[in-house]
Formats: structure tokens, C-alpha cells, sequence
């Protein structure tokens, strides 16, 4: 028979009532539900996205268990009937347990992709307490209820957050166990996809392999310590495989139900796994359609009503753009992966430790496996065996959703994020890897006349390899330590330090304002945004800080920072206007500051509702100014100011004021409605930069409500400025200087405090003065400036005439280092700034420096 007739033979298979029914049904459903918002139906597809999938899911839930209990005798039967030999099924339990440790001892629980696992959590929160199926973007815990105050559909499927559900009447609703949840799942998949290759190949060695080869891998080994929808992917491709063959063994209208039932499910783990479950349809057709009965119309039937969820998933979000940022994500698959090869065969660092989490090796083991299937597909298909003809067919066509990914998102790996994609891809890729070692081994261990395949040599020679690859793995413990996964994501080092800090917090009900409030929801804690705050009315304000005790707080985090903290290629909304307007507007006490990496921090603040007065005008101040000696008057030189304190009655009630030069207090009391005067003698001054500083304190919140610095130049005993001194020669390795402004032409600030005048420089730099012999002492301070915020640390070290005279030690953000230098005698006075490792981010401010003779 030839292949036009066996198609047709199928078809006529199809062509009886229930048949057509079936695929009609199976057809009809996923096209009216991609065309309803086409046809102004979009609401109605956004309410069913909201309200349909969890009772689908329960229902799925349902009758998958009652379908598998009524055949769990004949799955007991078969399952024994594809077991390899005790040998090989030890040796996989071991290497499977083996490699959990590893994992769980080496690898921190937490987030990779924290906006994105945050989703599911609070997809699964809102099943749970509202049944909808939508994202608790915003939303109060109050006793056993969560009232969303903003609920949104998500664009994620939702197979992981109905899976969190079910596990929270277990558990409980502090999400925090699904680390050890997904962490289980590693050796459950290790030992699914062993069981699955071995029921499709019966070769026993090889399923070892490939299975061992998957779960080696760095990047996977990390996910299934996360909370990522990825783990659950590698999980059920491989029961859905195993599953595929039972049926097509058995095949049954159950068997093939069950399969359905299975196959939906795995369609739920992201919006791309639709388009693998062509290959399983296709693949499927010859059994299914081998004789007119009820097996494919029940089959098709069932996996597209339960698809629905992923369904409405994907017609509701055609058309928005998710991925891409500034940057066009769709179009780039062959530079994609391009740049995904390089960077899944990237070198090792200088210290011996992976660059990102993948081992070169297996894919350069890939490309020749796939060479040799490619090879072996051709050479047996001459001999009539089509055997990896339609292994290489398969994997062609289950990876219809890697060209997806790769072609419709930013499928690019030197974003960290989108490192997880190749989840989807590694499964195959290590039974593509495990190919021709496996076949060598068989081959070479194998006696010529033997027809066992499997025998003891072989074992022996799997083993062996397997020892080698994994101690491969092992050996890159400080590589897994360091959290080389992500480690240089903003958000997820955001999220993990709140936390941290939370941790350390008496426990109490807490109530956050924040950029992404889903995050805290997803965890069990009651959390808004910025904008649904502002919106408050100062009573409501303060029912809320009533409520919690006080327990409110603001976090600035890393939305509020400005475009350099993001990838042109990701998603990314900065919304630092909205902050900056938020801090003007409320009363906050600052509680922590946690430096992330790249220009940001995380700024943690008590919550006190609304200011009540405008803090730009609680002190107004004039110029400093000098007034010289009236021998006349008997008056000596003084420094003279003017201020005005502009808030007055109750507001200002519990406000202190003071004055402090030097950091010497020279006038302290009540902050009183007024303008005022003063003169502070100029024996009170030091020779240089003199720092006058106003500070307003609210002394019943216990916050700063105004620092406001103006600076003086002290030189009637000949200091100079040396930002003003002529400069003999100067060498930086990135940029160029700047007088009284920072590298980057902004004003100093170094850990929230500004600066005026001073030089700004780019580590490594050398700057050197002639200063003549003219001078005893050189003062100044010196730190890295807000504006850029990566820097691993920078040293400044002061050289007279070649000589060492004074050294800072190695400072970060956030640190202020006072610099005084002898300089008596010495002609050539050079300024050094060494980086501690790379140049980045190393933004150096000289502040106030100063030549005194």
C-alpha cells in the first residue's frame, strides 16, 4: 500500500457519526475561540479566560484520577512488561538520588525569573480564595479572604498556578514550599524520561544516558531549585511520552482518554507547548484511525475541550507584544541561535568557574548526535527500517515551538532570564547527545557473535561514562554556589534581599507599597501599587496604618531607577517619575538600603500617610557670605547667612532645628515659623571647604523632613582649591574628567548626599599637579558617585614625588573615605584611582579637595 493510499485509508476510518463529530468539535472550538476577538467578542473571550480554566482544570483533575484507577492494573502490568534489568534500573535510582543531593546541597531555593514565577503565585492565591483563574496584581489578605483590588488576565498558562492551588489545602498559603515541591520533581523527570525512552527504543543504556545527560545540566539543575513553570515542562513531556506509548500499545478508547487528558495538561505549561502536540497527534493517527470506533473522535474531543484554558490564553493576548522592549524580538530566530550557541559554549571565567549554566561539551555532543541521527535515519531507511526516520521526524516536528519561542520572543541566552527557553529544548538534545555514546559503548563492549546489547560490558562502559560526566557536573561546585544562574538579574536579588529582611523582622501582618505588588501577594502578603496609594484619601491612609500597627512600608525598587538598569531587549517599564512624586508627596522613615548591582538600590521606608505640609519649603537658605572685620565696630570676620522657616502651626509642632558646620552643632532648638539671621565667627571655620548643613527633624516619626548643605571656601591663610589648581597631566581609561561635576556631567552624590565642587574621574586614573614645594597638607573625600551603582570597588591612592602618601582602602557605593596627605616638600603631587577588578561603573568623585600650606 502505497502512502496516498494509507492516508486515505485513515481518513475513510474517520468518516462514520461520531468520527466527524468529534473532529468537527475538535476543530470548532480553538477556531471560534482565536476568531471571537476578531469579531468583537474580546470581553467575552477575557471573562472566560477568568472564569473557565480552574473548573476545567478541577474536572480534568477529576476524571484523570477515575480514568487511571479504572486502568491502573493494566498500567501495573505494562510497566513491568518495558523494565530493564535490575542493573540498569539501580543504577539509574542511584545516579537519580545522586544528583538530587547534589542539587539540593549546592543550589539555594529562590527565584530565577522572579516577575514571572510571581505570576503564577498569584494566579494561584486568586484560585484559591476568589476561584478566578486571573492575577492578584494588587490585593489584601484579611482573615481567610483576599480582596484583589486589581485583577488582571494573565498572559502566562496557568497549569503551574492550578497545581500551586491544589498543593495550598496541603500546605498551606505561604507559597514558599513550592522550592521543595519543584525540587521533587527532578528525580521524578529524571526517572519519567528514563522510563519513557526505554518504552519507545528498548534500549535501556541509552534512556540511562540521555536521562542522565538532561538532569546534569547546570541550568536545569537551577530551575528545579526555582519556582519556574520550566521544571513542570521537562516533567510532564516526559510522563506525556511515557503515557503516549501505553496507549499506543494498548490502544484503547481509555488508554487514549488518559493520553488526551495528559496532553491538555502539558499544553498548560507555556503558551509555545501547543504547537510539540502536533508530533504526539500525528504520530498517533495510524492507531487511532486504524479501524472505525470511537478512539479518535474521543481522543480529539477531549484534548481540545481541555486545551481551552491555553486556548483563551493565547486569543486573548494575539497581538500585544510582550516581548521585545525597545528592541523588535520577532524575526531574529538564525541570529538567536547564533548568539544562544555562544553563550551555551561560553568559556570559563579567570577563576576556573562557569560564565553561564551551561557545559560546552554537551552541545558540542549534540551536533555530532545529530549529525549521526541524521546519518543513521538515511542509511536505515535504505535498508526499509524507518526506525530513526521517525525518531529524527518526531523531534522535527515537536520543535515546531522551539522555532516559536526562538522566532516570537527574545529568544536571545545573553539574557539571563531567557536562559530557562532552553528547557524546552534539552530534553532532546541529550537523547540526541546520548546517541552515538551510547551505540559506541554497545559496539565496542559488545562480543561479535553476541546479540545482547545490554550485557555486562556495556553496563560496565555506561557506568564508566556516566561517572565522568557527572563528577564533570560536580566538580563545578562553586560555580553552583555562587548562583551563577541569574546572579546578575536586578529583580531577583531585589525580591531575595526583601525577603532576607523580612526574615529578620518580628512576625507581624505587613502591608507593602511597591512597583510590582504581585509579588508580595503571590507570597500570602498584602501589597499595592504606588498609583492605587496615591489615590487614598488621608483617612483611608490612616485606617491603614492603624490596622497594621504601623507595619506599612514603601519600597523603591528596581521600576523606579532610571533606562540604564534594564536590557533594550527585555520587557521593562520604568516608572521612577511616579516615585519621585510619591516620596514628595508622603511622609516616610527610612528603614533599610540594600545596593543591588547596575545603578540601583533598594530603599525600604515606614509608611506615615500624606505630608501635611510641602517639604521643599520647610527652610529656604541664601548664599553664604563673608563679611570682613570692622576694626571700627570692634566686629571681627564673619560668616554670614540668611534663612527662612516657612511652616508654621500645628504641622510643625514636633519639629526640631539645627544648624551644624563641620559637624559641629551651632545652633539647635523648635523649628519656629520665621526669618532669621547669623553669623558665625571665622574661627569656627577650618582652612578649605566648610560644610553649613540646616536639618528639620520630625522628632514623633523620628524622619528627617530636610538637609539642605552650603558650602564655604576658607582661604585668607592660602589654601586653593585643588579643582581649581593647574593640572600637569591626567590619564583615565574610560571618558573624560569633570570640574565640580561627576563623570557622567551630574552633580556629586555619593550615598544620598550632595557635593558641589570636587573632580570627577573614571577608575583607573592618574592625575597629577605641580604644586612647587608650596604646601603641607592635602585634604579631601573621596567615593563613588549614586549615578552608577556596579562598581566592585575602587581604591584612591596619593603619591608625592613618586612616594606613597596616603591610601584609602577599597570602597563601594555608599561609602564616604576622608583622605589626609602630607605634602610638605614634595614637587610632583599625583591622585591614583585603582579598580578593585573591572573598570565598570567606576565613577570616582574627588570632594573638596583642598591645598593647604
Amino acid at each position: 500500500m502505497n502512502i496516498k493510499d494509507a492516508i486515505l485509508k485513515l481518513f475513510k476510518n474517520l468518516a462514520h457519526p461520531a468520527g466527524i463529530f468529534g473532529t468537527l468539535v475538535a476543530i470548532a472550538i480553538p477556531a471560534l475561540i482565536y476568531l471571537a476577538p476578531n469579531i468583537k467578542h474580546r470581553e467575552t473571550i477575557r471573562q472566560m479566560d477568568l472564569n473557565w480554566p480552574l473548573p476545567l482544570f478541577a474536572i480534568q483533575f477529576i476524571l484523570g484520577i477515575v480514568l487511571f484507577c479504572f486502568l491502573s492494573k493494566d498500567f501495573r502490568e505494562w510497566i513491568k512488561g518495558i523494565l530493564p534489568a535490575k542493573s540498569v534500573s539501580i543504577m539509574t535510582l542511584v545516579f537519580a538520588v545522586a544528583i538530587s543531593i547534589f542539587a539540593g546541597t549546592q543550589i539555594e531555593a529562590r527565584h530565577r525569573v522572579q516577575s514571572d514565577e510571581s505570576v503564577f503565585m498569584a494566579v494561584a492565591q486568586n484560585m484559591y480564595y476568589n476561584h478566578v483563574s486571573g492575577t492578584c496584581n494588587q490585593g489584601e489578605f484579611d482573615k481567610n479572604n483576599l480582596q484583589c483590588i486589581a485583577n488582571s488576565n494573565s498572559f502566562k498558562t496557568k497549569g503551574l498556578s492550578f497545581l500551586y492551588y491544589l498543593g495550598m489545602f496541603l500546605n498551606g498559603k505561604d507559597l514558599h514550599w513550592i522550592f521543595t515541591a519543584e525540587f521533587i520533581m527532578l528525580p521524578l523527570s529524571f526517572l519519567l524520561m528514563f522510563l519513557a525512552i526505554v518504552a519507545w527504543t528498548r534500549q535501556p543504556l541509552l534512556a540511562f544516558l540521555a536521562a542522565l545527560l538532561m538532569a546534569l545540566q547546570p541550568t536545569v539543575l537551577f530551575q528545579f531549585r526555582s519556582m519556574s513553570v520550566e521544571p513542570l515542562y521537562i516533567f510532564l513531556s516526559a510522563l506525556s511520552l511515557l503515557m503516549f506509548k501505553w496507549a499506543y500499545d494498548r490502544n484503547t478508547v481509555m488508554h487514549w482518554a488518559f493520553l488526551a487528558l495528559i496532553l491538555a495538561f502539558f499544553a498548560q505549561t507555556r503558551q509555545e507547548t501547543i504547537f510539540c502536540i502536533f508530533a504526539f497527534i500525528i504520530f498517533a493517527l495510524p492507531k487511532l484511525l486504524d479501524k472505525k470506533d470511537e478512539k479518535a473522535p474521543v481522543f480529539f474531543a477531549t484534548f481540545t475541550l481541555f486545551s481551552v484554558p491555553v486556548l483563551l490564553t493565547i486569543s486573548y493576548f494575539q497581538g500585544f507584544g510582550f516581548q521585545g522592549g525597545e528592541f523588535e524580538a520577532h524575526g531574529h530566530f538564525f541570529e538567536d541561535l547564533a548568539k544562544n550557541w555562544d553563550v551555551m559554549t561560553a568559556k570559563l571565567d579567570k577563576n576556573g568557574n562557569l560564565t553561564n549554566p551551561f557545559l560546552s561539551y554537551f552541545n558540542y555532543l549534540f551536533a555530532i548526535g545529530g549529525i549521526y541521527l541524521i546519518f543513521r535515519a538515511i542509511n536505515d531507511a535504505r535498508k526499509s527500517d524507518f526506525t530513526y526516520l521517525k525518531i529524527l521526524a518526531f523531534l522535527l516536528l515537536y520543535h515546531i515551538q522551539t522555532y516559536v519561542i526562538l522566532e516570537n520572543v527574545s529568544g536571545d541566552f545573553t539574557i539571563e532570564i531567557n536562559q530557562r527557553y532552553s528547557l524546552v529544548m534539552l530534553p532532546s538534545m541529550a537523547f540526541v547527545a546520548a546517541l552515538p555514546i551510547a551505540h559506541m559503548i554497545q559496539y565496542f563492549a559488545t562480543p561479535t557473535n553476541s546479540t545482547e546489547k545490554n550485557g555486562k560490558g556495556a553496563i560496565i562502559g555506561t557506568l564508566i561514562a556516566a561517572i565522568i560526566f557527572t563528577g564533570w557536573t560536580f566538580h563545578y561546585k562553586q560555580s553552583f554556589n555562587n548562583n551563577i544562574m541569574y546572579n546578575r538579574n536586578h529583580l531577583t536579588i531585589e525580591e531575595y534581599e526583601i525577603l532576607n529582611w523580612l526574615k529578620q523582622q518580628p512576625k507581624a501582618d505587613r502591608f507593602f507599597i511597591y512597583g510590582r505588588p504581585w509579588h508580595f501577594v503571590g507570597y500570602g502578603i498584602s501589597s499595592i501599587h504606588y498609583d492605587e496609594a496615591r489615590r487614598m484619601s488621608n483617612s483611608k491612609m490612616n485606617e491603614l496604618i492603624e490596622k497594621y500597627k504601623g507595619e506599612v512600608y514603601y519600597i523603591r525598587g528596581l521600576d523606579c531607577w532610571d533606562s540604564q538598569t534594564y536590557h533594550k531587549k527585555a520587557v521593562e517599564h520604568r516608572i521612577a517619575t511616579t516615585c519621585d512624586v510619591f516620596e514628595r508627596e508622603m511622609d516616610m522613615t527610612g528603614v533599610k538600603n540594600i545596593l543591588i548591582t547596575n545603578n540601583y538600590w533598594v530603599q525600604i521606608a515606614k509608611f506615615n500617610g500624606r505630608k501635611n505640609y510641602n517639604p521643599e519649603k520647610i527652610i529656604s537658605t541664601s548664599e553664604l557670605e563673608f563679611v570682613p572685620a570692622d576694626s571700627a565696630a570692634s566686629k571681627p570676620a564673619v560668616l554670614k547667612f540668611h534663612y527662612d522657616l516657612n511652616e508654621q502651626g500645628q504641622t510643625a509642632a514636633n519639629w526640631k532645628f539645627a544648624i551644624l558646620i563641620n559637624k559641629k552643632i551651632v545652633k539647635q532648638g523648635d523649628y519656629k515659623y520665621g526669618s532669621y539671621d547669623k553669623e558665625v565667627e571665622l574661627a569656627l571655620l577650618q582652612p578649605g571647604y566648610n560644610q553649613v548643613r540646616f536639618l528639620v527633624q520630625d522628632m514623633a516619626t523620628r524622619s528627617k523632613l530636610a538637609d539642605i548643605s552650603k558650602f564655604y571656601f576658607e582661604k585668607g591663610n592660602g589654601a586653593i582649591a585643588l579643582s581649581d589648581y593647574p593640572i600637569e597631566s591626567h590619564t583615565q581609561e574610560w571618558g573624560k574628567m569633570h570640574k565640580d561635576e561627576s563623570i557622567d556631567g551630574n552633580k556629586f552624590n555619593v550615598d544620598g548626599q550632595r557635593y558641589m565642587y570636587g573632580i570627577g574621574v573614571h577608575a583607573a586614573s592618574t592625575t597629577t599637579f605641580d604644586i612647587g614645594k608650596k604646601f603641607s597638607t592635602l585634604q579631601f573625600s573621596t567615593g563613588l558617585d549614586d549615578e552608577s551603582l556596579c562598581s566592585e570597588g575602587v581604591a584612591v591612592e596619593v603619591f608625592g614625588d613618586g612616594k606613597s602618601l596616603a591610601k584609602t582602602p577599597f570602597f563601594k557605593n555608599g561609602e564616604l573615605q576622608k583622605v589626609e596627605a602630607n605634602v610638605a616638600g614634595v614637587q610632583k603631587l599625583i591622585i591614583k584611582t585603582f579598580p578593585k577588578e573591572g573598570i565598570n561603573c567606576s565613577h570616582v568623585d574627588i570632594i573638596n579637595p583642598v591645598l593647604i600650606p
